[in-house]
Protein backbone atom coordinates (compact mmCIF):
# COMPACT_ATOMS: atom_id res chain seq x y z
CA UNK A 1 0.00 0.00 0.00
CA UNK A 2 3.04 2.42 0.86
CA UNK A 3 4.34 2.56 -2.68
CA UNK A 4 0.79 2.27 -4.37
CA UNK A 5 0.15 5.72 -1.95
CA UNK A 6 3.09 7.40 -2.60
CA UNK A 7 2.52 6.79 -6.32
CA UNK A 8 -0.89 8.16 -6.22
CA UNK A 9 0.29 11.46 -4.56
CA UNK A 10 2.27 12.37 -7.39
CA UNK A 11 -0.87 11.94 -9.80
CA UNK A 12 -1.50 15.16 -10.79
CA UNK A 13 2.60 16.37 -10.70
CA UNK A 14 2.01 19.92 -10.97
CA UNK A 15 -0.70 19.77 -8.83
CA UNK A 16 1.24 17.88 -5.76
CA UNK A 17 4.65 19.94 -6.65
CA UNK A 18 3.24 23.15 -6.08
CA UNK A 19 1.19 22.39 -2.75
CA UNK A 20 4.60 20.70 -1.89
CA UNK A 21 6.35 23.79 -2.53
CA UNK A 22 3.42 26.27 -0.45
CA UNK A 23 4.38 24.07 2.45
CA UNK A 24 8.04 24.80 2.04
CA UNK A 25 8.02 28.00 1.97
CA UNK A 26 5.88 27.94 4.98
CA UNK A 27 8.56 25.63 6.83
CA UNK A 28 11.77 27.26 5.34
CA UNK A 29 10.47 30.44 7.08
CA UNK A 30 9.62 28.72 10.49
CA UNK A 31 13.29 27.09 10.16
CA UNK A 32 15.30 30.53 9.33
CA UNK A 33 14.03 32.52 12.47
CA UNK A 34 14.40 29.17 14.37
CA UNK A 35 18.22 29.47 13.30
CA UNK A 36 18.16 32.35 13.84
CA UNK A 37 16.89 32.71 17.65
CA UNK A 38 19.03 30.26 18.28
CA UNK A 39 22.41 31.80 17.28
CA UNK A 40 21.19 34.87 19.23
CA UNK A 41 19.76 33.40 22.12
CA UNK A 42 23.58 31.62 22.34
CA UNK A 43 24.84 35.10 21.74
CA UNK A 44 23.14 36.48 24.11
CA UNK A 45 23.83 33.91 26.79
CA UNK A 46 27.62 34.13 26.20
CA UNK A 47 27.53 37.89 26.68
CA UNK A 48 25.16 37.12 29.80
CA UNK A 49 27.74 34.74 31.18
CA UNK A 50 30.76 37.29 30.77
CA UNK A 51 28.69 40.14 32.45
CA UNK A 52 27.47 37.85 35.76
CA UNK A 53 29.28 39.31 38.76
CA UNK A 54 29.79 42.69 36.84
CA UNK A 55 28.28 46.20 39.06
CA UNK A 56 28.33 49.39 37.24
CA UNK A 57 28.78 52.63 39.47
CA UNK A 58 27.10 55.96 37.99
CA UNK A 59 26.34 59.14 40.04
CA UNK A 60 22.70 59.20 41.16
CA UNK A 61 20.19 61.18 38.57
CA UNK A 62 22.12 62.27 36.03
CA UNK A 63 21.18 61.89 32.14
CA UNK A 64 23.94 60.14 30.72
CA UNK A 65 27.47 58.64 31.35
CA UNK A 66 29.22 61.78 30.59
CA UNK A 67 27.66 63.16 32.69
CA UNK A 68 28.40 61.43 35.65
CA UNK A 69 31.47 62.60 38.12
CA UNK A 70 32.79 60.81 40.33
CA UNK A 71 35.76 61.85 42.38
CA UNK A 72 38.87 59.90 42.33
CA UNK A 73 39.12 58.58 46.00
CA UNK A 74 35.60 57.05 45.62
CA UNK A 75 37.49 53.80 44.62
CA UNK A 76 38.39 53.48 48.30
CA UNK A 77 34.73 54.45 49.83
CA UNK A 78 33.85 51.58 47.55
CA UNK A 79 36.54 49.23 49.42
CA UNK A 80 35.24 50.30 52.70
CA UNK A 81 31.19 49.55 51.95
CA UNK A 82 29.95 46.85 54.28
CA UNK A 83 28.99 43.87 53.09
CA UNK A 84 30.50 44.73 49.66
CA UNK A 85 34.31 46.09 49.58
CA UNK A 86 35.42 42.98 51.31
CA UNK A 87 34.04 40.32 48.11
CA UNK A 88 35.65 43.11 44.95
CA UNK A 89 37.46 40.90 42.97
CA UNK A 90 37.97 43.90 40.67
CA UNK A 91 37.71 47.46 39.96
CA UNK A 92 38.09 49.39 36.54
CA UNK A 93 37.20 53.11 36.33
CA UNK A 94 36.66 55.33 33.47
CA UNK A 95 35.79 58.46 32.03
CA UNK A 96 33.23 58.91 29.42
CA UNK A 97 33.79 61.98 26.53
CA UNK A 98 30.61 64.33 26.14
CA UNK A 99 28.37 63.22 23.09
CA UNK A 100 29.97 66.12 21.02
CA UNK A 101 33.23 64.75 20.64
CA UNK A 102 32.60 62.14 18.38
CA UNK A 103 29.31 63.50 17.18
CA UNK A 104 30.88 63.72 13.17
CA UNK A 105 30.63 59.92 13.67
CA UNK A 106 26.79 59.69 14.30
CA UNK A 107 23.90 58.80 11.51
CA UNK A 108 23.27 56.44 9.11
CA UNK A 109 26.17 58.40 6.58
CA UNK A 110 28.90 56.87 9.41
CA UNK A 111 27.41 54.03 10.93
CA UNK A 112 24.83 51.29 10.00
CA UNK A 113 22.17 53.23 11.93
CA UNK A 114 21.14 56.88 12.52
CA UNK A 115 21.07 55.72 16.03
CA UNK A 116 24.05 53.92 16.18
CA UNK A 117 27.16 56.07 17.92
CA UNK A 118 30.04 56.56 18.67
CA UNK A 119 31.87 56.97 22.23
CA UNK A 120 35.53 58.08 23.20
CA UNK A 121 36.09 56.26 26.82
CA UNK A 122 39.10 57.21 28.84
CA UNK A 123 40.76 53.97 30.96
CA UNK A 124 43.26 53.44 33.01
CA UNK A 125 45.89 51.47 31.54
CA UNK A 126 47.40 48.80 34.55
CA UNK A 127 43.74 48.60 35.68
CA UNK A 128 42.43 47.61 32.05
CA UNK A 129 44.99 44.96 32.17
CA UNK A 130 44.19 43.40 35.15
CA UNK A 131 40.47 43.66 34.82
CA UNK A 132 41.03 41.95 30.84
CA UNK A 133 39.53 44.89 29.25
CA UNK A 134 40.08 45.90 25.90
CA UNK A 135 43.81 46.62 25.31
CA UNK A 136 43.97 42.87 26.24
CA UNK A 137 42.07 42.02 23.63
CA UNK A 138 44.23 43.34 20.84
CA UNK A 139 43.55 41.82 16.96
CA UNK A 140 45.28 44.62 15.20
CA UNK A 141 48.08 46.75 16.20
CA UNK A 142 49.27 47.75 19.52
CA UNK A 143 47.72 49.36 22.45
CA UNK A 144 47.74 53.09 23.21
CA UNK A 145 51.00 55.03 24.54
CA UNK A 146 50.63 57.15 27.45
CA UNK A 147 49.74 61.05 26.75
CA UNK A 148 50.42 60.39 23.24
CA UNK A 149 46.95 60.57 21.85
CA UNK A 150 46.15 57.37 20.53
CA UNK A 151 42.77 55.21 20.43
CA UNK A 152 42.22 51.69 20.01
CA UNK A 153 39.06 51.09 18.26
CA UNK A 154 35.75 48.62 18.08
CA UNK A 155 36.37 45.78 15.72
CA UNK A 156 33.16 45.90 14.90
CA UNK A 157 33.79 49.13 13.01
CA UNK A 158 36.24 47.70 10.63
CA UNK A 159 32.72 46.39 9.04
CA UNK A 160 30.24 49.16 9.25
CA UNK A 161 31.97 52.21 9.28
CA UNK A 162 32.12 54.46 6.89
CA UNK A 163 35.47 56.72 7.74
CA UNK A 164 39.01 55.99 7.53
CA UNK A 165 39.57 53.21 10.28
CA UNK A 166 43.19 51.78 8.82
CA UNK A 167 45.81 51.32 11.37
CA UNK A 168 47.51 55.12 10.59
CA UNK A 169 44.41 56.91 10.25
CA UNK A 170 42.91 59.65 12.71
CA UNK A 171 39.83 60.09 14.55
CA UNK A 172 38.90 63.99 14.49
CA UNK A 173 37.89 64.87 18.36
CA UNK A 174 35.57 68.29 18.19
CA UNK A 175 36.46 70.31 21.47
CA UNK A 176 33.80 72.46 21.27
CA UNK A 177 30.40 72.26 19.92
CA UNK A 178 30.84 74.22 16.98
CA UNK A 179 33.64 72.04 15.89
CA UNK A 180 35.90 74.92 15.54
CA UNK A 181 38.76 73.08 17.57
CA UNK A 182 39.55 69.73 16.73
CA UNK A 183 41.93 67.06 17.57
CA UNK A 184 43.79 64.13 16.08
CA UNK A 185 43.38 60.60 18.05
CA UNK A 186 45.45 58.18 15.58
CA UNK A 187 44.53 54.77 15.42
CA UNK A 188 46.82 52.34 16.48
CA UNK A 189 44.91 49.27 17.63
CA UNK A 190 41.60 47.23 17.28
CA UNK A 191 40.62 45.28 19.83
CA UNK A 192 37.67 42.58 19.79
CA UNK A 193 34.38 43.14 20.45
CA UNK A 194 31.15 41.06 19.66
CA UNK A 195 28.04 42.12 19.21
CA UNK A 196 25.13 42.06 21.48
CA UNK A 197 23.47 39.43 19.14
CA UNK A 198 20.03 41.47 18.75
CA UNK A 199 18.51 42.66 15.38
CA UNK A 200 20.58 44.91 13.04
CA UNK A 201 18.44 47.65 13.50
CA UNK A 202 18.70 47.39 17.24
CA UNK A 203 21.36 50.63 18.29
CA UNK A 204 24.47 50.08 18.66
CA UNK A 205 27.24 51.98 20.76
CA UNK A 206 31.11 51.78 19.33
CA UNK A 207 33.81 52.62 22.09
CA UNK A 208 36.79 53.79 21.17
CA UNK A 209 39.47 53.64 23.98
CA UNK A 210 42.50 55.83 24.59
CA UNK A 211 44.36 56.33 28.38
CA UNK A 212 42.28 58.10 30.89
CA UNK A 213 45.50 61.31 31.34
CA UNK A 214 44.98 61.85 27.89
CA UNK A 215 40.88 62.36 28.00
CA UNK A 216 41.56 64.43 31.01
CA UNK A 217 43.83 66.59 29.09
CA UNK A 218 41.54 66.85 26.32
CA UNK A 219 38.35 67.79 28.90
CA UNK A 220 40.25 70.41 30.41
CA UNK A 221 41.05 72.45 26.62
CA UNK A 222 37.70 71.99 26.67
CA UNK A 223 36.32 73.95 29.71
CA UNK A 224 34.93 71.01 31.34
CA UNK A 225 35.04 69.12 34.76
CA UNK A 226 37.50 66.44 34.38
CA UNK A 227 40.06 64.25 36.69
CA UNK A 228 36.83 62.31 37.46
CA UNK A 229 35.11 59.29 36.84
CA UNK A 230 32.19 58.63 34.24
CA UNK A 231 31.81 54.96 36.02
CA UNK A 232 33.21 52.65 38.00
CA UNK A 233 32.96 48.44 37.05
CA UNK A 234 33.43 46.04 40.36
CA UNK A 235 33.52 42.48 39.35
CA UNK A 236 32.25 39.81 41.97
CA UNK A 237 33.13 36.09 42.29
CA UNK A 238 29.35 34.85 41.94
CA UNK A 239 27.74 32.59 39.77
CA UNK A 240 24.41 34.06 39.39
CA UNK A 241 22.50 37.38 38.36
CA UNK A 242 20.68 37.01 41.89
CA UNK A 243 24.18 37.38 43.25
CA UNK A 244 25.12 40.07 41.32
CA UNK A 245 21.92 41.90 42.21
CA UNK A 246 22.19 41.71 45.79
CA UNK A 247 25.52 43.55 45.47
CA UNK A 248 24.27 46.20 43.69
CA UNK A 249 21.44 46.93 46.08
CA UNK A 250 23.89 46.68 49.29
CA UNK A 251 25.62 49.53 47.12
CA UNK A 252 22.36 51.31 47.05
CA UNK A 253 21.32 50.97 50.00
CA UNK A 254 24.32 52.04 51.30
CA UNK A 255 24.09 55.34 49.38
CA UNK A 256 20.87 56.09 49.99
CA UNK A 257 21.66 55.92 53.45
CA UNK A 258 24.67 58.59 52.69
CA UNK A 259 27.11 56.34 53.15
CA UNK A 260 29.03 58.14 50.55
CA UNK A 261 27.86 61.59 51.35
CA UNK A 262 27.71 64.20 49.67
CA UNK A 263 28.38 61.99 46.71
CA UNK A 264 25.17 59.31 45.84
CA UNK A 265 25.11 56.63 43.26
CA UNK A 266 23.58 54.27 41.64
CA UNK A 267 24.46 50.69 41.14
CA UNK A 268 23.41 48.64 38.64
CA UNK A 269 23.92 44.70 38.09
CA UNK A 270 25.19 44.52 34.53
CA UNK A 271 23.69 41.11 33.88
CA UNK A 272 20.25 42.06 34.58
CA UNK A 273 20.36 44.50 32.15
CA UNK A 274 21.19 41.58 29.27
CA UNK A 275 18.19 40.25 30.74
CA UNK A 276 15.91 42.94 30.27
CA UNK A 277 16.76 43.02 26.68
CA UNK A 278 16.52 39.45 26.36
CA UNK A 279 13.19 39.66 27.36
CA UNK A 280 11.78 42.33 25.07
CA UNK A 281 13.76 40.78 22.19
CA UNK A 282 11.74 37.64 23.40
CA UNK A 283 8.85 39.20 22.26
CA UNK A 284 9.91 40.06 18.66
CA UNK A 285 11.02 36.16 18.31
CA UNK A 286 7.40 34.85 19.58
CA UNK A 287 6.20 37.69 16.70
CA UNK A 288 8.24 35.85 14.24
CA UNK A 289 7.46 32.65 15.38
CA UNK A 290 3.84 33.43 14.99
CA UNK A 291 4.10 35.10 11.51
CA UNK A 292 6.07 31.33 10.53
CA UNK A 293 3.09 29.30 12.16
CA UNK A 294 0.49 31.39 9.97
CA UNK A 295 2.85 30.73 6.83
CA UNK A 296 2.91 27.22 7.81
CA UNK A 297 -1.24 26.73 7.76
CA UNK A 298 -1.29 28.90 4.76
CA UNK A 299 1.00 26.46 2.71
CA UNK A 300 -1.06 23.45 4.68
CA UNK A 301 -4.46 24.83 2.99
CA UNK A 302 -2.88 23.68 0.14
CA UNK A 303 -1.78 19.80 0.73
CA UNK A 304 -5.72 20.27 1.91
CA UNK A 305 -7.00 21.48 -1.37
CA UNK A 306 -5.03 19.41 -3.95
CA UNK A 307 -6.15 16.10 -1.39
CA UNK A 308 -9.31 17.07 -2.05
CA UNK A 309 -9.22 17.73 -5.66
CA UNK A 310 -7.55 14.47 -6.24
CA UNK A 311 -10.23 12.22 -4.07
CA UNK A 312 -13.03 14.22 -5.95
CA UNK A 313 -11.92 13.17 -8.70
CA UNK A 314 -11.11 9.25 -7.95
CA UNK A 315 -14.11 8.49 -6.13
CA UNK A 316 -14.68 5.93 -8.73
CA UNK A 317 -11.38 4.04 -8.12
CA UNK A 318 -12.24 3.96 -4.39
CA UNK A 319 -15.61 2.47 -5.14
CA UNK A 320 -13.73 -0.32 -7.35
CA UNK A 321 -11.30 -0.55 -4.42
CA UNK A 322 -14.14 -0.95 -2.33
CA UNK A 323 -15.44 -3.56 -4.14
CA UNK A 324 -12.44 -5.37 -4.37
CA UNK A 325 -11.88 -5.90 -0.39
CA UNK A 326 -10.32 -2.93 0.73
CA UNK A 327 -11.90 -1.52 3.99
CA UNK A 328 -12.75 1.52 5.34
CA UNK A 329 -9.41 2.41 6.72
CA UNK A 330 -7.38 0.78 4.04
CA UNK A 331 -8.84 3.87 2.10
CA UNK A 332 -8.53 6.66 4.72
CA UNK A 333 -5.11 5.37 5.42
CA UNK A 334 -3.71 5.53 1.77
CA UNK A 335 -5.24 9.29 1.25
CA UNK A 336 -3.14 9.86 4.63
CA UNK A 337 -0.23 8.27 3.20
CA UNK A 338 -0.49 10.58 0.03
CA UNK A 339 -0.80 13.69 2.11
CA UNK A 340 2.55 13.21 4.40
CA UNK A 341 4.25 12.86 1.08
CA UNK A 342 3.21 15.89 0.14
CA UNK A 343 4.09 17.62 3.91
CA UNK A 344 7.47 15.68 3.92
CA UNK A 345 8.31 16.53 0.44
CA UNK A 346 7.72 19.98 1.66
CA UNK A 347 9.50 19.86 4.40
CA UNK A 348 12.71 18.80 2.15
CA UNK A 349 12.25 21.76 -0.07
CA UNK A 350 12.11 24.17 3.38
CA UNK A 351 15.14 22.66 4.87
CA UNK A 352 16.96 22.95 1.28
CA UNK A 353 15.92 26.52 1.00
CA UNK A 354 16.63 27.37 4.89
CA UNK A 355 19.57 26.16 5.01
CA UNK A 356 20.72 28.02 1.83
CA UNK A 357 19.21 31.25 3.49
CA UNK A 358 20.66 30.55 6.63
CA UNK A 359 24.35 29.95 5.25
CA UNK A 360 23.80 33.27 2.84
CA UNK A 361 22.85 35.52 5.98
CA UNK A 362 25.56 34.04 8.14
CA UNK A 363 27.95 35.10 5.58
CA UNK A 364 27.89 38.54 6.18
CA UNK A 365 23.78 39.73 5.54
CA UNK A 366 22.21 38.87 9.06
CA UNK A 367 19.20 40.42 9.57
CA UNK A 368 19.84 39.99 13.03
CA UNK A 369 23.13 42.11 13.15
CA UNK A 370 26.55 39.85 14.10
CA UNK A 371 24.58 36.92 15.61
CA UNK A 372 25.32 33.65 13.16
CA UNK A 373 22.00 31.38 12.86
CA UNK A 374 22.86 27.99 14.42
CA UNK A 375 21.29 24.96 12.53
CA UNK A 376 20.09 22.51 15.40
CA UNK A 377 18.79 18.93 15.89
CA UNK A 378 15.88 20.93 17.54
CA UNK A 379 15.20 22.99 14.71
CA UNK A 380 14.74 20.54 11.96
CA UNK A 381 13.30 18.26 14.42
CA UNK A 382 10.05 21.06 14.50
CA UNK A 383 9.96 21.28 11.07
CA UNK A 384 9.78 17.64 10.23
CA UNK A 385 6.81 17.88 13.07
CA UNK A 386 5.02 20.48 11.46
CA UNK A 387 5.52 18.17 7.56
CA UNK A 388 3.86 15.33 9.32
CA UNK A 389 1.40 17.04 11.38
CA UNK A 390 0.19 19.33 8.39
CA UNK A 391 -0.03 16.37 6.83
CA UNK A 392 -2.04 14.20 9.19
CA UNK A 393 -4.25 17.49 9.04
CA UNK A 394 -4.42 17.90 5.41
CA UNK A 395 -5.56 14.27 4.92
CA UNK A 396 -8.04 14.01 7.18
CA UNK A 397 -11.59 15.50 6.04
CA UNK A 398 -10.16 14.27 2.18
CA UNK A 399 -9.65 10.52 4.14
CA UNK A 400 -13.05 10.72 5.70
CA UNK A 401 -14.76 11.63 2.76
CA UNK A 402 -12.85 8.49 0.37
CA UNK A 403 -13.65 6.11 3.07
CA UNK A 404 -17.29 6.97 3.06
CA UNK A 405 -17.79 6.27 -0.42
CA UNK A 406 -20.26 3.64 -1.43
CA UNK A 407 -19.52 1.65 -4.10
CA UNK A 408 -23.27 1.08 -5.69
CA UNK A 409 -23.91 4.32 -5.40
CA UNK A 410 -20.51 5.79 -7.55
CA UNK A 411 -20.67 3.02 -10.01
CA UNK A 412 -24.24 3.79 -10.39
CA UNK A 413 -23.05 7.18 -11.51
CA UNK A 414 -25.62 8.34 -9.20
Amino acid sequence: MLKFSIKNAFRKKSTAILSSIGVGIGLMLVFVIGAFTAGVTAQFQENLSETIGIVEILEKDVLGRENSHLPINFTNDLYNTPNVGEDIFKLIPESQAPFFYTSNYFGVDKLVNAQDTLTLIGINLTLDQEWGGPTTKILQGNIFNLEENETIIDSRLLSVAQFPVSIGDAIKIKLDLGGTILVNLTIVGVYQEDDIGAPSFVPRQYYIYTDIQTLWDLLDKSGLETNTYSSIKLRFNVKTTQETEKYAEEINTYSESGGYAPVYVTATALSAFLESIEETFALFDAFAGIIGFIAVLAGGTAIIVTQLMSVTTRLKEFAILKSTGWKNRHIFTNVIIESLTLGILGAVIGLTLGSILVLFFSSGGSPFGGASAIITLEGIVEVVAYALGLGILGGLYPGIKAARVRPVVVLKGE
